[in-house]
């Protein structure tokens, strides 16, 4: 077996079914199996599953104890030389899978490796979460600041937004594969015996920094983690953290238990206070005002509606003459 895919999923049927079709695209060049941890989803997703892609390995957990704990269980069931952890709302392209293998094979000094967005290397750049330098604290400022500050999603920002990815370093040169410092595992393929060595994901992290913390522990051991630009594969992103209403304060506590483990306990308290101030204070202030807006807009066309309305006689709808 070459491959084994390995995917975490909750309530997303429909892009679960998406997902799935796209891996089965994939010509048998190759030996593959998919495996689907579902954590405890109230869709039609494990019904779903079970009709439509027999073949499927399908574990269903009765709770949802987060991402990283869902990865681990599909990789010890894994019989794999490599392990394709894929998102949910991600799909491959037919030759995504036997390229990496082929990544893999050739450079056996990679112990995880992963591949550009295609709708994100648009860009100018593959800029598919593929990052030289691992998270820091006055990146994280800088991320949240720009979640608070950025400007409505109608503004062409194109011009600021290619050389703000250079300045962060996350914009990669069209090479056949390049070392980085760690891949967001909406996409990434890891040796079987890496996983064997390091014990997978550190399951504390429910969601968010779980792969930024592997990548670091494959570099830490001696490995090289890759990034080629052979193949791609498209990712929506968010999809099912966009269902939890809790997804700021999961993400907040994510990152501080990166740096309190990476960094010190320090840096780990210096984080919590930022994201208490930019994103659970300052970033929902103007979630708040930009809905109080939209209702105030919503209310003040109503009341034209009906103001014109009430101008227009019964019989024939024209205006009124002014008195």
């Amino acid at each position: 077996m070459d491959v084994s895919i390995t995917i975490v999923n909750w309530n997303r049927a429909a892009l679960l079914e998406r997902c799935l079709g796209s891996i089965f695209a994939t010509a048998r060049t190759i030996g593959y199996e998919v495996i689907v941890v579902d954590n405890a989803s109230h869709d039609d997703s494990v019904r779903m599953v079970r009709t439509s892609f027999p073949d499927v390995r399908l574990i269903v957990n009765p709770t949802n104890d987060g991402f990283g704990s869902a990865q681990n269980q599909a990789m010890a069931a894994a019989r794999g030389r490599y392990i394709l952890m894929l998102n949910n709302d991600a799909m491959v392209e037919p030759g995504t899978l036997p390229a990496l293998v082929g990544v893999m094979d050739e450079h056996p000094e990679l112990g995880a490796c992963g591949c550009p967005d295609r709708r994100q290397s648009s860009l100018g750049g593959a800029t598919s979460g593929a990052f030289r330098t691992f998270p820091s604290l006055g990146r994280t400022v800088m991320e949240n600041l720009w979640a608070v500050v950025h400007p409505p999603r109608t503004w062409d920002i194109g011009w600021l937004a290619r050389p703000l990815h250079r300045w962060m370093g996350e914009e990669l040169t069209d090479v056949d594969v390049v070392n980085v410092a760690w891949v967001v595992a909406a996409l990434l393929v890891v040796r079987r015996e890496v996983i064997v060595q390091l014990g997978g994901f550190d399951e504390r992290f429910f969601l968010f920094d779980e792969d930024a913390d592997l990548c670091r522990r494959i570099r830490d051991a001696g490995w090289v983690v890759g990034f080629t630009t052979r193949t791609s594969f498209s990712h929506q992103g968010g999809a099912s953290s966009a269902l939890r209403s809790d997804i700021a304060r999961v993400r907040g506590q994510s990152r501080a238990l990166y740096f309190r483990k990476h960094e010190g306990r320090l840096t780990a308290a210096l984080s919590r206070v930022q994201h208490f101030v930019l994103i659970r204070c300052l970033l929902s202030w103007r979630r708040r005002l930009e809905s109080l807006r939209g209702e105030l807009a919503a209310g003040a066309d109503v009341r034209a509606v009906g103001a014109s309305r009430r101008r227009r006689t019964p019989e024939s709808g024209a205006p009124r003459p002014a008195a």
